[in-house]
């Protein structure tokens, strides 16, 4: 029996560690399988790293206040709030009540009676939308994610993306979206199909607990999930009421999720064909003089010297162009870069490492401040010079599918 037990006092220990509910009691337990008896809460090394395991698994970190602050609204409303025929609000009504409002499906079938409680319901109604129930959805991502990831996965592997190889490497540089129906239709299939299965088992509860009919249920679930909430079909036992503000939680959570995903599609669809523009287009004139004055912009400081642009500054204007990344996100590291270059070579390594550390804080400061003003680098481009430029030949690198059709090079 002990040996059994085992594994159930550390699945109690774990959920009252991860609550802050630390005792002798509890770490006893925790421990009950490696005999290992400890006085001190931040001596087991064992329960903290279990506690913290726990907290990942489950989001106890961001849901914990959430789940303390519905308990409190819970109190309240179930202490103040009386029906229209005379009782007072059960726990669950509250609960109701409070998942109703927070998810702002307000069906209107509960609401506050005296003054008191509606100025506490319009303090609960800001805080509840802009701090607990967002933790309540990462929660349900946290769930969700992964089942409709697969599912992109798995659609992702029978509609493959076309893939293009630059250099013939073997190895695909980009994808060629497929036709915006395929497209998003594969990605949007999981989502979609997670909402509608959610949507006829939640009918079927209904349809067991309440007087409904299938389509009334599936009905009231629909109008629920996109928050719409009429209330023209009433929950009235307490168990409807008890699934309903899992219901919302569940259902408003997977919609919200479903929406966001289109507009991610819709960005992430945009940029890769317009990478895929920049990357089938020609060295042109245009091109070179927009690249060059973006690196000149980058680093206005640098001398020209005519040359042209390195790899490295074609790829991070390239990037910069296609706005992967801004300007201002970049220039900090190039500062940071000149800081840790010690010795004004323009490389940073171990020689520059080694001096950093013998220095102190104020030393180092001195040095630094004084390159920023006297440093000068001499590797930069004249623009004019480079768009003038009228090359004797042209030569072409064209994208060649992974296939082996199509050109090659010219």
């Amino acid at each position: 029996s002990s040996l059994c037990l085992q594994p159930l006092h550390s699945a109690c220990a774990l959920v009252l560690a991860a609550s802050g509910k630390w005792t002798h009691h509890t770490l006893q337990m925790v421990d009950a399988g490696s005999r290992k008896y400890v006085e001190n809460p931040d001596d087991c090394e064992v329960v903290q790293q279990r506690r913290s395991r726990h907290c990942r698994m489950c989001g106890t970190t961001r849901t914990s206040p959430a789940i303390r602050r519905m308990i409190i609204f819970v109190i309240v409303y179930s202490n103040t709030e009386l029906h229209d025929d005379g009782p007072s609000w059960t726990a669950i009504d509250a609960l109701y009540f409070s998942t109703a409002t927070m998810s702002t499906v307000g069906y209107g079938d509960l609401s506050p009676g005296s003054d008191t409680t509606k100025c506490f319901t319009i303090l609960m109604i800001f805080f509840g939308i802009i701090v607990i129930f967002p933790r309540m959805a990462w929660v349900v991502c946290f769930f969700s994610d992964p089942i409709t990831s697969r599912g992109r996965a798995l659609l992702e592997w029978l509609f493959p993306q076309y893939e293009v190889d630059i250099d013939g490497s073997g190895e695909a540089d980009y994808k060629i979206p497929r036709h915006p129906i395929v497209y998003y239709s594969k990605n949007m299939l999981p989502s979609v199909s997670l909402s509608i299965w959610l949507q006829l088992a939640s009918a079927a509860v209904f349809t067991t607990v309440e007087d409904w009919s299938f389509f009334d249920a599936f009905y009231h679930c629909t109008v629920t999930a996109t928050t719409v909430g009429y209330g023209d079909v009433t929950i009235s036992t307490q168990e409807g009421r008890l699934w309903a503000s899992l219901h919302m939680v569940l259902s408003v959570c997977i919609v919200g999720e479903l929406i966001s995903t289109i507009g991610e599609l819709r960005d992430q669809r945009v940029a890769q064909i317009e990478k895929i523009k920049q990357l089938n287009r020609r060295l042109d004139p245009g091109l070179l003089h927009q690249l060059l004055g973006c690196a000149k912009r980058l680093r206005p400081e640098v001398e020209q010297d005519g040359l042209g642009l390195t790899e490295l500054e074609f790829a991070l204007t390239m990037i910069i162009e296609l706005g992967i990344v801004k300007m201002e996100e970049v220039r900090p590291f190039i500062k940071q870069f000149r800081k840790i270059d010690v010795s004004n070579n323009g490389r940073v390594g171990i020689e520059d490492m080694q001096f950093m550390n013998k220095l102190s804080l104020e030393d180092l400061a001195k040095p630094r401040l004084a390159n920023a003003q006297t440093r000068s680098i001499k590797i930069a481009y004249r623009v004019d010079d480079m768009v003038v430029i009228e090359p004797a030949a042209v030569f072409v690198v064209r994208p060649t599918p992974l296939d082996g059709s199509g050109i090659g090079f010219r």
